[in-house]
């Protein structure tokens, strides 16, 4: 009676490792480089997978840990341009606002004094600017000498400035509120509520901050680079966070004697996946070498000591040597390949094993 053979794929995956050792006695090619002859059926019984190469600027130098971090030019406080107590407050903590959105009502005894004043400088205005209308009329008839039309020139225009000082100083605020003496407090920009000063009827200072809004668009990293590596990064030089690009704004000038490392600050582009306080890691880069190619870290495997990847042809897989520049999570930086070769991923240390046997 016959018996049924059950075919696994570890049952594949040696019949392809023994076909991919045979395939070695084929020849060697460039020296001491074996071409790896293998068909598209035996490539895909051992699970190779492979990435295309491309030509790269920037090589990673180190990882790092790092604290993402507000943007200091991109943080702008609401302050209270008068001192006032709390009557309603609009937002939250971590809130998303819009530029001018109202974020809280405040009533001010000095709000309700300097409306006051606004409304007395502009009968002010009204009452001079009509005495140097009729000074002017007096003076062009021979009527008055004209130094007096000057005069009175002269106080319609300080209470014009008065009443447009007056005015300014309103408008700081925001606005007014449904009563006198409320005004709005508003956001300067569009941004994120980082922090927020206000409880309802709490009293708030003079020109304190009563909120903090850090735009959205703007995050920093700060790190701490090694002495070795510090000497290699400068203002410019490009980061890597989370996936995202960025460019290094600060890098400290001095050592810290402690911990042998300086302060290094870094602004994300938009649309990083990270939140202020969120901790993290960097990778920091520096200028490639000409003919640097980025491909995946796991093409890389020791062979006889050296770097090497192998590089997909049209019959088969070669093993070549390569000088890695630098290297991050997930890719590394080398020379020794062009843009474009199809380097193998997925599979190496097989590839490996069958170019021993």
């Amino acid at each position: 009676m016959a018996r049924s053979i059950r075919i696994t794929p570890i049952h594949v995956a040696a019949v392809a490792l023994s076909a991919l050792v045979v395939a070695l006695g084929a020849g060697k090619v460039m020296g001491d480089q074996a071409l790896v002859k293998l068909t598209s059926e035996q490539s895909r019984g051992m699970g190779l997978k492979t990435a295309v190469v491309t030509a790269t600027a920037d090589t990673p130098l180190a990882s790092l840990p790092a604290t993402v971090t507000p943007a200091l030019n991109g943080r702008v406080v609401a302050a209270a341009p008068f001192a006032a107590t709390v009557v309603r407050v609009d937002v939250l903590e971590g809130q998303t606002v819009a530029a001018g959105q109202a974020l809280a009502v405040l009533f001010s005894q000095d709000a309700l004094k300097v409306s006051a004043e606004l409304a007395q400088a502009q009968a002010e205005v009204r009452m001079t600017e009509a005495a140097a209308r009729r000074a002017r009329t007096l003076a062009n008839e021979g009527i008055i000498a004209q130094a007096r039309s000057e005069e009175a020139s002269t106080r319609a225009e300080q209470a014009r400035i008065m009443a447009q000082e007056r005015g300014r100083l309103l408008a700081s605020a925001g606005g007014a509120g449904r009563r006198a003496g409320e005004y709005l407090l508003k956001a300067p920009i569009a941004g994120r509520v980082s922090q927020l000063n206000l409880q309802p009827g709490n009293g708030v200072e003079a020109m304190a901050s009563a909120a903090v809004i850090d735009r959205d668009d703007r995050l920093w990293v700060e790190a701490r680079l090694p002495a070795a590596v510090a000497r290699q990064v400068a203002v410019g030089s490009a980061v890597e966070v989370a996936g995202a690009r960025g460019r290094v704004v600060a890098v400290g000038s001095a050592i810290d004697p402690r911990t042998r490392s300086v302060v290094m600050r870094a602004e994300l582009s938009s649309g990083a996946d990270v939140v202020p306080g969120e901790a993290t890691m960097v990778t920091v880069t520096r200028r490639s070498d000409p003919g640097a190619v980025a491909l995946p870290r796991s093409s890389l495997i020791q062979i006889n000591g050296k770097d090497t990847v192998f590089v997909r042809r049209a019959n088969g897989y070669l093993p070549v040597a390569v000088t890695v520049e630098g290297r991050s999570e997930a890719e590394a930086v080398v020379t020794g390949l062009k843009p474009g070769d199809e380097v193998v991923t997925s599979g190496v240390s097989q590839l490996k094993t069958a170019l021993e046997g």
